[in-house]
């Protein structure tokens, strides 16, 4: 037979292929042709070539003639209803690959979405006020010298009403206060309504825009308080009422009756999102404090208004230089002016203020967030390039049919937006349903979220349309980019299955998935560290009953109470943990550093307190109502105590280790001069406020009967129900009218790190999803790997290879990837750590271990995966693999 002329071969060229491959396809034609009729002679190359033409084109399509208006628009309504078309019945067709990218996609997406929303909620706090530029909250900086210095929100009240009189910059000013009072509504109600409070000058109005419904702003008694009431609290106590002009009665803690308030004006609800979170404001007239360097100063938590435009930082160091000036206090005391935008996410050092949040917390969700996506996106790219050897035979029938890249860039960038499409449609679904769990979580409602927030909702869309078409642009540009000549030859899959890139993407989720690992467990060790650390003292066991004014009572109650089965002691005291270092601080110089000052606190109460509380005793002697009488009484009567804070007398005290360190005390029962005590004895050091601080050097002073303070009660083991009911029922003996506010003293300690047991379970979970949404990724890459070497595997195991040797075979790669991530995580974890630990004074240590159980889990579920995939490729019938070779 002989072989098919040259034109023949042209000619069929010519009608099967588009303009643009002419050339290229015909001078493949020959070169197979002629290497095939060399080799085999002319009847079998002329049926191989008329095989593979047929193989690969439908006979009408040969013999349809080119459309002489050339190829369709890309962009088309026809070209994208087919692309389409196409795209889901290919997702249809893999829908084992389908399902992989649904999955980690959604996740991602979804837990971008919920991270965005409490973000973008904790950045909108305080934004909505119209001079909300302007607003700053007046912060004292203490400076103790050598570096030390300590932040407070509360600065002395004659400052801000000075600072309007002496300078033009400042136009207004009012004192915040914020509380959380119990009101009575009715006269039977006893417990009444736990409600947000702040107290403001009237000053206000012209700072926070406070919008009257109904009433007056002004204030109207002055026998009663006056209180503005928002319209959503009113409708909670007086529904379809008119609240104005009624009086009710908040709980006293302090006084002995209940104090009347009339409610004078009905206001729209103040911004939620806002760390001036209130239900009702209470109105005080404005009192401006005598301008004063001496004596006693009050302080309070003060705003200031500045003029629009005023540069704050010389208006600051104006400031500090007359008041350094005023006071003669070289600089020891300085003031700072905080931005009201900045007041909810950067006042980690603010004690008192209860709306709050931490920017580092913020700045480690955004970043997990971010890292989840980018892991969904990195499997979408890698499964799509690795399954990419599946599409380039379909890329090269389409160009040689008169396709071009541009309609295939388009197709396969279709695929991806129905594949991100979908995925959008379930994490919206997720979003809705979990939104109410994270608030709960939080434990304050979201404001500003996707489903309330139609500008949100764009932005959204707009972002993951942007990520959909960066995600899809690279695997749908190699696929296109290949030659038609090589796609129809098979000369592809080497440079796709080995891909650096896809290596290099491997490793760079699984060094994310152990980063977040990592985290997971160096936060809960700090967390542990802090819940379990001890304190000095006695905290199991132990409940507490908040401040009131005693009224002459307090020794009669704590007898009564000692009557109670399963009270052990009890003590009255005027400091209950967790609500500040001491009553009372002052600064005395620092005996071992000239020039620096050190600041020691003052923990008061009757004598059992050292008992009750269960501090150790290093040397001399605990408090004793032996020394009552005596001139250097260890109990003080009240009018005495108010004679040592005035340092006109001294008083027995018992020191800390430490502060009997820093002081310099070396003999007890002798005046130590600066502290205007006499020390008794010396206790064991213990933490007097959080683990956010450093110790603290304390005394503590004995006052007999203090008359305000708070108990503090040590029961028996299990007897804290019985205890409670016992207390209570005592209480309405005593004080029917006060509000009991008692508590477990060791619940209330736990709280303090509420924000570190949030941040682990955060980190406890998206460690989960991180290594879930990798071990996807490496479980699609195994699968498609395990297609591509089935043959190879088949033949292996005709030739005697064993289950376990292939199983080795094809995991390998991946586990040296996983090694390498752990290699390149590690350091990266540690410093990142090390830098969040620094946060501080008392933290955990890294151990070596940590990194040693995180490699170790990271191999554990890479070795798992792919030998599940693995072990099914090595255990399938060779006979199907090679049935057609």
């Amino acid at each position: 037979m002989q072989p098919l002329p040259p034109r023949w071969l042209d000619k069929l060229a010519m009608r099967i292929c588009a303009p643009h491959l002419r050339e290229e396809l015909l001078g493949d034609l020959h070169e197979r042709y002629a290497l095939r009729h060399r080799r085999t002679g002319a009847l079998k190359a002329n049926f191989f070539f008329l095989r593979e033409v047929t193989a690969l084109l439908r006979p009408s399509i040969m013999r349809r003639k080119p459309s002489p208006y050339g190829s369709p628009s890309a962009f088309s309504s026809d070209m994208l209803r087919n692309y389409f078309k196409i795209g889901s019945r290919v997702l249809v067709k893999n829908s084992g690959y389908s399902l992989i990218h649904l999955t980690g996609l959604s996740i991602g997406l979804w837990a971008c979405l919920m991270v965005a929303t409490v973000v973008i909620d904790s950045l909108s706090y305080d934004r909505q006020w119209s001079r909300k530029d302007d607003i700053y909250r007046i912060v004292t900086v203490n400076k103790m010298g050598g570096g030390l210095f300590e932040r407070h929100i509360s600065s002395p009240s004659f400052l801000a009403p000075a600072l309007q009189k002496m300078y033009a910059e400042a136009q207004s000013w009012s004192s915040v206060d914020s509380y959380r009072p119990h009101f009575k509504i009715s006269p039977g109600d006893n417990d009444g309504i736990e409600t947000n409070m702040l107290t403001v000058d009237t000053m206000a109005n012209k700072m926070l825009d406070i919008k009257l419904v109904a009433g007056s702003l002004e204030r109207t008694s002055e026998n009663r308080w006056s209180l503005l009431i928002t319209r959503s609290y009113a409708g909670r106590i007086f529904p379809g009422q008119n609240p104005i002009g009624r009086i009710i009665y908040e709980i006293p803690a302090l006084g002995s009756e209940p104090a009347p308030y009339e409610i004078t004006g009905l206001i729209e609800d103040l911004p939620y999102n806002s760390h001036l979170r209130t239900d009702v404001i209470r109105l005080k007239r404005t009192k401006v404090e005598p301008l004063t360097n001496n004596g006693i100063i009050m302080f309070d938590q003060s705003y200031l208004l500045l003029k629009p435009g005023t540069d704050v930082k010389a208006f600051t160091r104006k400031v500090n230089a007359w008041y350094t000036d005023f006071t003669k206090n070289k600089g020891r005391e300085q003031f700072e002016f905080q931005p009201l935008k900045d007041i909810y996410l950067h006042s980690d050092f603010a004690e008192g203020q209860s709306v709050k949040a931490s920017i580092r917390t913020i700045y480690i969700f955004a970043g997990v967030a971010l890292l989840m996506l980018f892991i969904a996106c990195v499997n979408f790219v890698n499964l799509s390039t690795a399954k990419a050897f599946a599409r380039v035979k379909e890329a090269g029938v389409r160009k040689v049919l008169s396709g071009s890249r541009t309609q295939l860039v388009m197709q396969l960038l279709t695929e991806t937006l129905l594949l991100f499409g979908i995925s959008v449609g379930i994490a919206v679904f997720a979003y809705f349903f979990t939104l109410r769990p994270v608030e709960n979580f939080l434990g304050h409602r979201l404001v500003l979220t996707f489903t309330s927030n139609i500008l949100m909702a764009g932005g959204a869309l707009l972002m993951f349309f942007f990520t959909a078409l960066v995600t899809g642009l690279y695997p749908a540009w190699i696929i296109s980019g290949f030659k038609p000549a090589n796609t129809l030859r098979g000369i592809f899959t080497a440079s796709l299955g080995q891909t650096g890139l896809r290596k290099t993407l491997v490793v760079a989720q699984f060094s994310i998935s152990i980063i977040v690992l990592l985290a997971t467990i160096v936060v809960w060790q700090q967390f542990d560290l802090m819940k379990n650390k001890d304190l000095g003292y006695d905290k199991n066991n132990l409940i507490g009953i908040e401040q009131i004014a005693w009224n002459g009572k307090g020794e009669a109650f704590k007898s009564e109470l000692q009557r109670i089965p399963g009270v052990v002691r009890s003590s009255l005291s005027m400091w209950m943990p967790t609500e500040g270092a001491g009553y009372m601080q002052r600064e005395v110089p620092d005996p071992a550093h000239a020039g620096r000052r050190l600041r020691i606190w003052y923990i008061a109460g009757d004598v059992d307190l050292p008992a009750t509380l269960g501090l150790k005793l290093v040397k001399g002697r605990m408090f004793s109502n032996r020394f009552a009488d005596a001139f250097n009484a260890d109990s003080l009567r009240e009018k005495d105590f108010v004679k040592f804070e005035r340092m006109q007398m001294n008083q027995n005290s018992l020191m800390t280790a430490s502060a009997a360190k820093m002081l310099r005390v070396k003999q007890l029962d002798v005046h130590a001069k600066d502290t205007q005590s006499v020390p008794v004895g010396v206790v064991g050091d213990f933490h007097n406020e959080s683990l956010y601080e450093p110790l603290k050097p304390t005394l503590i002073l004995a006052q007999k009967a203090p008359e305000y303070a708070g108990m503090l009660i040590r029961i028996e083991p299990g007897t804290e129900m019985q205890v409670g009911a016992g207390v209570r029922k005592l209480w309405k003996q005593f004080f029917p009218e006060k509000l009991l506010r008692i508590h477990n003293i060791e619940e209330k300690l736990e709280k303090q790190y509420e924000a570190e047991s949030k941040l682990h379970s955060l980190f406890l979970f998206f460690s989960g999803l991180t290594m879930f949404l990798s071990a996807l990724g490496i479980f699609g890459l195994v699968v498609q790997a395990a297609e591509q070497r089935a043959k190879e595997v088949g033949i292996r195991k005709v030739l005697g290879a064993s289950v376990a040797g292939i199983v080795g075979l094809i995991s390998k790669d991946f586990v040296k990837l996983v090694v390498i991530a752990i290699v390149v995580a590690s350091p990266l974890a540690w410093y990142g750590l090390q830098k969040w630990l620094e946060n501080y004074p008392y933290r955990t240590t890294i151990h070596w271990w940590v990194f040693a159980v995180t490699g170790a889990a990271a191999l554990a579920v890479t070795i798992g995966t792919v030998s599940f995939q693995a072990i099914r490729a090595a255990t399938a019938d060779p006979v199907r693999s090679l049935r057609n070779e």
